[in-house]
């Protein structure tokens, strides 16, 4: 799920992930927001082997680009660059963010 607002008119859509990493993701969609303009989006991460809760990621972000649909089924894309970023199981919430620059410090 994701939403953006456009000219004082809050809008909502659903996509598909193609790609994501703590730093962005790329989305495919049927309605993408237009490019430049700031984002909300959540994923709904499949339920692992031997955890309970279902996880997400909740993010907040820009879109970078928005490409026509070629051979995915019709759909259309967009990339997006996550400003901040929280990955929840249940109602336990962990700062991606904050852990990616830990780890680019130690390097």
């Amino acid at each position: 799920m994701f939403w953006w607002t456009d000219a004082g008119i809050e809008k909502r859509s659903e996509g598909r992930t193609h790609n994501i990493s703590e730093m962005g993701a790329f989305v495919l969609a049927h309605n993408c927001p237009p490019s430049g303009i700031k984002i909300g989006f959540q994923v709904f991460l499949p339920v692992l082997p031997g955890f309970e809760p279902k996880a997400r990621v909740e993010a907040v972000g820009q879109v970078l680009r928005v490409e026509q649909s070629g051979e995915h089924e019709g759909l259309d894309g967009f990339a997006i660059s996550t400003r901040h970023t929280l990955l929840r199981f249940g109602n336990d919430s962990y700062e991606l963010e904050k852990s990616c620059k830990k780890k680019s410090q130690v390097s």
